[in-house]
C-alpha cells in the first residue's frame, strides 16, 4: 500500500468523528431551540403527570377518515392511561389504553384484547415516544443518540428533523418547524396490528394550545398513518 494511501485513510479516520460529532452537535442544538420554544426546560420539568386532550383525523382502510377524540392521562417516566374514542360505521368505539411500567392493557368497547409480541413492542414505543415529547430527556438523558436527519416540508412549512435512536426502541424522526421551532410531526417505523406488517407511522400536529408555561399539542391529525402507507412486510 502506499504512503499516499496510508495518508488519505488517516486522514479519514481523523475527520470522521469530529464530522459526527459536528452533527450530534447541529441536533442538540435544534432541540435545544425546540424545548426554549414549547415553553423552556424549567416548565417541561415541572411537572412529571399531568393530562391533556387532543382530537383530530385518522383514516382507516375500509372506513377512510374518521374523526377522534383523545384523552391521555401520564406520570413520567412509565406510566400512562389513554383513552380514544370513534365512530366506525355509526357506532362508537372506545379503545383504552393503560401503560404502567412492564404491565400493559387494552380495551375496546370494554373487552380486553390480548397482547402478543407486536402489541407489547407497539406499546413499548409509545411509552418512550411519550417521553420523547417533553425534548427535554432528548438532551439530558444519555441513552438517546441525536442525528440531523434533514429539511422537509409539512402542511407545506419547511421543518428540519432530528433522527433519534435508543438501544431496545425503534427509531424516531421529530420534525421541527424552522420558523417557530415548534414540534410539527413525528414518524417511526411501527407494526401494523391487523396486518402484522411494518409501517410508517406520521403523527401531524396542526395546533397547539399553552397550559401553565407549557405549549402542548391540541389538534392532531393521524391520517398520514395510512394516506403515506409505506407497507414492508417485516
Amino acid at each position: 500500500m502506499s504512503r499516499v494511501v496510508v495518508a488519505l485513510l488517516a486522514s479519514i479516520v481523523v475527520l470522521i468523528p469530529g464530522t459526527l460529532r459536528a452533527a450530534d452537535d447541529d441536533a442538540k442544538a435544534i432541540i435545544e431551540k425546540a424545548i426554549k420554544a414549547h415553553g423552556g426546560e424549567e416548565a417541561l420539568t415541572k411537572y412529571q403527570a399531568g393530562r391533556f386532550k387532543n382530537k383530530g383525523k385518522v383514516a382507516v382502510p375500509g372506513a377512510g377518515d374518521l374523526e377522534f377524540t383523545q384523552e391521555v392521562a401520564y406520570m413520567l417516566p412509565d406510566k400512562f392511561r389513554e383513552s380514544l374514542e370513534l365512530t366506525v360505521a355509526g357506532n362508537k368505539v372506545n379503545v383504552v389504553t393503560i401503560v404502567n411500567g412492564e404491565e400493559f392493557t387494552l380495551e375496546a368497547n370494554g373487552n380486553k384484547i390480548p397482547t402478543d409480541e407486536n402489541l407489547t413492542k407497539l406499546l413499548k414505543n409509545a411509552q418512550q415516544t411519550l417521553k420523547m415529547s417533553r425534548l427535554v430527556p432528548l438532551i439530558r438523558d444519555k441513552k438517546y443518540e441525536l442525528s440531523v436527519f434533514g429539511e422537509a416540508k409539512v402542511e407545506d412549512k419547511p421543518v428540519v428533523g432530528v433522527r433519534v435512536t435508543a438501544k431496545g426502541m425503534s427509531d424516531v424522526t421529530l420534525f421541527f418547524d424552522k420558523k417557530t421551532n415548534l414540534l410539527a410531526k413525528v414518524e417511526h417505523r411501527t407494526i401494523d396490528i391487523q396486518t402484522k406488517n411494518e409501517i410508517t407511522e406520521e403523527r401531524i400536529i396542526l395546533e397547539y394550545q399553552k397550559d401553565k408555561g407549557v405549549r402542548s399539542l391540541w389538534r392532531l391529525d393521524h391520517a398520514a398513518i395510512v394516506s403515506s402507507f409505506r407497507p414492508q412486510v417485516a
